[in-house]
């Protein structure tokens, strides 16, 4: 659906977004800290993220004024923060939330970075405990009007992980099965591109 929605373009960079989340992740395995680059939010998770929804052009320039040092420790805070969010998952409490919310705002420390573009980098680093901010995944679980501040981003994360923990309890594979806050939203963007472009074959092979 990625390629049907933005041609090839759009799933080269959802394929070079993976890439550079293993990478980040090698580099979190090997050294306890990794970090994005400048080039990676500008070249890679920009595009991304404008291919799949409403680009934004407004805010190049802001994201353009960001210095490389300000990514990086922007980035190295926010993954630390992702990697407590594992790490709480089977704690009591409110310390996962408060994880997502902390490495949320660490990344929205950069120009031009908001709550929606957070997301798109931590979902491909975190997808455990990270959804993506489309705008069909909000229009789909939060009732009140769109938005994208942090109290909405939350909410609808919310949503996604206890869908997520739904179906793999259903499947018996507990809450750490197969399925993730950030494969709940692709889900529900697949079904909403699906609709709007009415492709009936797609829906009947989602739906029987």
């Amino acid at each position: 659906m990625i390629k049907a929605k933005g041609n090839t373009k759009l799933y080269n960079l959802d394929q070079e977004r993976r890439l550079i989340a293993q990478q980040w992740r090698e580099d979190y395995i090997q050294n306890e800290e990794c970090n994005m680059t400048k080039d990676q939010l500008l070249n890679v998770i920009i595009p991304w993220k404008f291919g799949k929804g409403k680009p934004r052009n407004a805010l190049k320039p802001l994201l353009q004024s960001n210095k490389e040092g300000d990514v990086t420790r922007a980035s190295m805070l926010a993954f630390n923060f992702a990697e407590s969010s594992i790490a709480d998952k089977n704690d009591e409490g409110d310390d996962v939330v408060n994880h997502v919310q902390e490495a949320i705002k660490a990344l929205c420390q950069l120009s031009g970075v908001g709550p929606a573009t957070a997301s798109a980098v931590l979902s491909a680093y975190c997808p455990q405990s990270f959804a993506f901010m489309d705008d069909e995944v909000i229009e789909c679980l939060y009732e009140a009007k769109r938005g994208y501040t942090l109290k909405i981003y939350l909410a609808v994360n919310g949503r996604c992980v206890d869908i997520a923990e739904g179906l793999n309890g259903a499947s018996g594979g507990g809450s750490s099965g197969g399925w993730t806050p950030a494969d709940v939203a692709k889900a529900l963007w697949t079904v909403a591109t699906m609709s709007a472009r009415n492709d009936e074959v797609g829906l009947c092979k989602v739906f029987g």
